[in-house]
């Protein structure tokens, strides 16, 4: 073990420098998310998302929202595959998964992390953010087929509506333009006031529930994962 040579007031300086020269020991790297990044290819995937990129409940999980590209990402964690958990600080200020190779190559600084192992936890169950899925757990991949109404003026499609990581409100935001006539549903938000869909020119989206006229086939399924 080497000696202590310096004395208290040198100590306490080289300390002061140490303090002040580093980031904090909960600090994370933030990031900015790029536009057109490639669906994760890691879950049979393919194409790119103009918009950003996906935010997921886990790690080819499902759709809960749009990391904006140029919003800000507080990289919490990375996994084996590279996909990231964090927060985006877009419209949602969420926490999620989002898939390799979607954000810029060197961070932009620095931020406290936000996004606990507690709450990574209680979002990789599907009950957590909504309801009347399309299908049961880890049975149905995608959406299934309904009719919507897309010359009614409240029936855009948008890109997010969650606020926050309990998924207990939000709001329609980030307009991604005019749906389809028929789209692929998946499930309906917490509250009652969405659902997430799959568009076959925007991708995945979030819809008013009010502009389904007609369900088709769907047979809904509320078992948690």
């Amino acid at each position: 073990m080497k000696r202590i040579v310096q004395g208290v007031a040198t100590a306490a300086a080289a300390a002061a420098v140490l303090v002040l020269g580093q980031a904090p020991a909960d600090a994370v790297n933030t990031y900015t998310i790029q536009p057109n990044s490639p669906k994760p290819a890691v879950c049979n995937n393919s194409g790119t998302v103009p918009a950003g990129t996906w935010i997921q409940n886990k790690i080819c999980g499902y759709f809960i929202g749009t990391a904006m590209a140029g919003s800000s990402f507080d990289v919490s964690s990375t996994a084996s595959d590279d996909y990231h958990w964090g927060r985006d600080h877009g419209d949602v200020n969420l926490c999620g998964w989002i898939p390799p190779a979607a954000l810029s190559s060197s961070p932009t600084g620095t931020a406290s992390d936000s996004c606990s192992t507690a709450t990574q936890d209680a979002m990789s169950h599907r009950r957590s953010f909504g309801y009347d899925f399309n299908g049961a757990p880890h049975v149905v991949d995608g959406g299934t087929a309904i009719t919507v109404d897309p010359a009614n003026p409240s029936c855009g499609a948008y890109y997010n509506y969650y606020s926050a990581s309990d998924f207990s409100s939000g709001s329609l935001r980030d307009y991604a333009g005019v749906p389809s006539s028929t789209v692929a549903y998946r499930f309906t938000t917490n509250g009652g006031t969405a659902m997430v869909v799959d568009d076959s020119t925007l991708g995945w989206v979030f819809m008013n529930l009010g502009c389904v006229t007609d369900w088709r086939s769907v047979a809904f399924n509320n078992d948690n994962d």
